[in-house]
């Protein structure tokens, strides 16, 4: 069955062509970008010097390129845009497959439960809508880690937190593959805490080592929201367009529609099974429950007009099914248990067939979900060649743009001048590019400054080419670029050379990786000690 699903899940990827999606240029051009510093020797640049014809974007800064790796590093070795992007999406998958299974056979000590949850997690029509519709990297990749954080919920919750790393995989994945379900992860962790309050605080050293769980996570990911932050303290961002949540939020009864960015009627059926059981699982409840409160924020009936300036930053209601979804597949899947096992005579092999049946069921329930989602995607599959993104024209795919300065009002210009920088005189010189720097010669004798083709982001730094000597930079450039005071050079080298934040915040993230690895491997050896000698 696993093969099955999992199968079914990739057909669309099995063509010569790449898939389509909303934004699927902008996600390939990120990838092309990471390939880009792979072979510069700058793997880690948080401004991308491939985008916009080479002015560069912030976007490795504002966007966690956690998984997209992956298929950079295919680029790297030679594989093809399409293929690499194919075989990133469908280790997306497996790895989502693995990690909702994995997770509710902790949380329900149960096979049928875990298989069956994976098959709703997988096949949910808000998960392929992601996948092959919307083309949003972010998301799905960030809910193959929504499953872990449950299960560290209710590790917290029911288990005395006895797998803290659980809840700190979890949140560590998320926050690092997309901020937005990041936050909407935090919202659930603090809601969970709250009902189960009573309990945790009855179990002694629980809030010690969840203040621990978080100092791990917010350690460990030092690295990535640190520089967000101090990058959004400099202020002067903005975007081309603001989303309207009343416009954009779901009319309750649309909730079940075959629709992009709606849930789908099939992830609810199985809820309807907790009619008819006699026991159930209280946390299988609480996921339901939050899972359906979280379904109906979604919708007209939230107050959207007043929560505009709070919450305008998630762009579009519905995006909290990217946590709904696992939830319901979660209660789903053990409700599918529960009735197997309650419709048990104690004959294991009737048990065994009940449940094979009861899978087989949930498993066409949701290939025909899976089915109706595609037969309505209109979105194209194109073939990209492997110099696509060779064009400038190609490089200026950043959808919004809400992480350029605002300053930077004119994206055609950016592109098109990528190669000029202009002195306060109006005199042109061409900027000769090596990797992520320009280098500036013949610069006259009486230009007080030289606005560079780089867009300005706090970190990049200047210097006279035959002295070596440290030059000002500002944010004052033409077109929101670099501006570089010459200060009588006629040779000049501009590159991003990061601030004392960034470095700092990657040290510690280093640091704390290692001790947690070392503590990881000496507690193991620990533990294999102790089994070897009882």
């Amino acid at each position: 069955m696993s093969a099955i699903i999992l199968l079914a899940a990739c057909a669309p990827l099995f063509t010569v062509n790449c898939i389509g999606g909303h934004d699927i240029t902008y996600h390939l051009l990120r990838i092309e970008a990471l390939k880009e510093g792979i072979l510069a020797g700058r793997p880690f640049l948080r401004v991308n010097m491939l985008f916009l014809g080479g002015t560069g974007y912030a976007s490795s800064l504002f966007y966690p390129d956690l998984l997209l790796y992956i298929p950079a590093l295919l680029r790297v070795i030679g594989v093809g845009i399409d293929l690499s992007f194919h075989i990133f999406i469908a280790v997306c998958i497996v790895l989502g497959y693995l990690s909702c299974f994995f997770s509710v056979r902790y949380i329900s000590e149960s096979d049928t439960a875990a298989l069956a949850a994976a098959v709703i997690f997988t096949l949910c029509q808000y998960h392929i809508d992601d996948i092959y519709v919307r083309s949003a990297v972010g998301e799905y990749t960030a809910m193959i880690f929504v499953p872990l954080v449950i299960a560290g919920l209710y590790d917290l919750a029911c288990k005395g937190f006895g797998r803290p790393w659980l809840i700190v995989a979890g949140m560590t994945g998320v926050l690092l593959c997309h901020t937005i379900t990041a936050v909407i992860c935090i919202v659930l962790c603090i809601i969970f805490t709250l009902v189960y309050i009573k309990k945790i605080l009855s179990q002694p050293g629980v809030f010690l080592r969840l203040a621990g769980a978080a100092s791990v996570t917010l350690a460990i990911t030092a690295f990535y929201w640190a520089p967000v932050l101090e990058m959004l303290s400099d202020g002067g961002f903005g975007t081309d367009f603001v989303f309207d949540l009343g416009y954009e939020s779901v009319k309750l009864w649309e909730v079940f529609y075959n629709k992009t960015g709606r849930m789908g009627i099939a992830v609810f059926l199985f809820l309807l099974i907790r009619l008819v059981i006699r026991k159930s699982m209280r946390f299988a409840d609480i996921c339901m429950i939050c899972g359906l409160l979280l379904t109906l924020f979604s919708t007209s009936l939230m107050p959207w007009e007043r929560l505009q300036g709070m919450l305008g930053f998630i762009q579009f209601p519905w995006r909290v099914y990217v946590a709904a979804g696992p939830l319901l597949a979660a209660a789903g899947g053990i409700y599918v248990s529960i009735l197997a096992s309650e419709a048990a005579t104690g004959d294991a092999e009737g048990t065994m067939l009940r449940e094979r049946l009861l899978l087989i069921i949930t498993a066409g329930i949701m290939l025909y979900s899976e089915i109706c989602v595609l037969q309505r995607n209109d979105q194209p599959y194109y073939s990209y060649s492997d110099d696509y993104f060779a064009y400038a024209s190609h490089t200026a795919e950043i959808i919004g743009g809400e992480w350029l300065p605002v300053t930077a009002d004119d994206r055609e210009a950016l592109t098109a001048e990528a190669d000029i920088a202009v002195a306060d005189d109006g005199t042109r010189l061409q900027a000769d590019r090596y990797k992520n720097e320009i280098r500036l010669d013949s610069v006259p004798d009486t230009a007080e400054y030289v606005d560079v083709p780089f867009v300005y982001y706090k970190g990049y730094a200047a210097t006279d080419s035959d002295s070596g000597t440290g030059l000002s930079v500002s944010k004052e450039g033409r077109n929101g670029c670099v501006r570089v005071y010459t200060g009588g050079a006629r040779s000049i080298r501009v590159y991003y050379r990061g601030t004392p934040v960034q470095h700092i915040s990657d040290v510690v993230s280093v640091v704390c990786a290692i001790t947690l690895a070392v503590y990881l491997i000496m507690r193991t050896r620990r533990d294999r000690t102790a089994a070897e000698v009882s």
